[in-house]
């Protein structure tokens, strides 16, 4: 059973909140919400044994209200939004700066090394991904617990998490400690790996926080392909460096 709710949420804030306590709450399957309608459109897929009542006491815990939508009027919310090369186009251009960089800095040494050159990338990567979040740190915690799995439920992580993307850029780049920034590499993108597939498994039309709130990114298979790849160069540094010390 699909339900449609006019709410009073305002923004990102709000809907993590909100998601706090929809999220895993019993009868719901799965929701998504529509901010930039004027009604802040909530849509929510409810067990059969569940009842509506359920999601408008779940919303009123987190501090807002929900009214019931008659199904019988036109009420259109994208389960998703559509993929367009448009849409990523910033994320697409960060993705060039960051190769660029990779490339260059690798031709002031002699010869190529795929190992360093992997940790340049992965250096400017999050140094450059970083930058974005800085900008506004306030409103990226915001969007960032509407999907993160620690992040919902610390808003410390969510402030510090662009620091801990910088400390890692820099480790990377110079080349310092990297057993350690791949292990933490791993472990960090891969927590947050969970969270994006959760996210986008329940076509919820949420906004993506990898560049902040700078750009409105859609939560897509984009971004699952953005943190994987991560955790498989973290991965992959991780077997050669312990390959070498055995």
């Amino acid at each position: 059973m699909e339900a449609v709710f006019s709410t009073n949420m305002k923004c990102e804030s709000c809907l993590s909140k909100v998601a706090a306590v929809l999220d895993g709450a019993p009868g719901v399957q799965k929701w998504n919400a529509d901010l930039s309608d004027s009604r802040k459109l909530l849509r929510v897929q409810l067990d059969e044994s569940a009842d509506t009542q359920q999601v408008i006491d779940a919303v009123d815990r987190a501090g807002f209200s929900a009214k019931i939508l008659d199904e019988s009027k036109e009420v259109e919310i994208p389960d998703k939004p559509a993929f367009t090369i448009s849409s990523y186009k910033p994320l697409l251009l960060v993705l060039v700066y960051v190769v660029g960089a990779t490339v260059l800095t690798e031709s002031l040494h002699a010869s190529f090394a795929w190992q360093r050159a992997m940790s340049y990338f992965m250096g400017f990567f999050f140094l450059g991904f970083a930058f974005f979040k800085l900008l506004n740190i306030e409103g990226f915690a915001d969007a960032f617990a509407t999907y993160d799995i620690i992040a919902r439920h610390s808003r410390l992580y969510s402030l510090i998490y662009p620091w801990i993307e910088v400390t890692l850029g820099l480790l990377f780049v110079t080349s310092t400690y990297l057993f350690a920034a791949n292990l933490a590499t791993a472990i960090i993108m891969a927590v947050g790996l969970i969270g994006v597939i959760s996210a986008v498994r329940q076509k919820r039309a949420i906004q993506c926080a990898c560049l902040g709130t700078v750009f409105n990114l859609p939560m897509s298979v984009v971004t699952i392909v953005e943190n994987s790849v991560m955790v498989a160069m973290a991965g992959l540094m991780l077997v050669v460096m312990l390959r070498g010390n055995s």
